[in-house]
């Protein structure tokens, strides 16, 4: 059984304009990876504030509760980044093999709007509702 591949230098977009994507791709790549830098620390942040105030006294249930909270809206975060960083990844991959700008599911082009919003789609406005 054989994978079927995708067609390659399948893309729409001049040169120029896939130069451009790509480095709208890497300076989204740098942001996502900073952001999660940036959550990683705060997490750690409050794993150290929770470690120094259970060593010294009894937890509030409410404390404890907001913490947590606080917590999973870190790791939620870290993983939509995360994601993110897959999506970018996919989408420089597609520049390399010429299928970049065109939807997965139709063959069809993507907008130039989309991608001036979401450089990581892979799937036209059509395809995607």
């Amino acid at each position: 059984m054989s994978k079927q591949k995708a067609p390659v230098n399948n893309t729409y977009l001049s040169e120029e304009e896939l130069s451009h994507f790509k480095e709208k791709l890497h300076q989204e790549k740098r942001e996502a990876e900073s952001m999660i830098d940036d959550l990683k620390s705060n997490l750690d942040s409050l794993n150290d504030s929770a470690d120094d105030v259970q060593s010294s006294q009894d937890h509030h249930q409410g404390d404890l509760g907001t913490k947590e909270n606080r917590k999973a809206t870190i790791l939620k975060k870290i993983e939509k980044q995360t994601e993110k960083l897959d999506q970018i990844t996919v989408a420089l991959d597609r520049i390399e093999t010429g299928n970049y700008g065109i939807c997965v599911d139709t063959g069809e082009q993507i907008q130039k709007e989309r991608l001036e919003a979401i450089p990581y789609a892979i799937r036209s406005v059509v395809a995607k509702d």
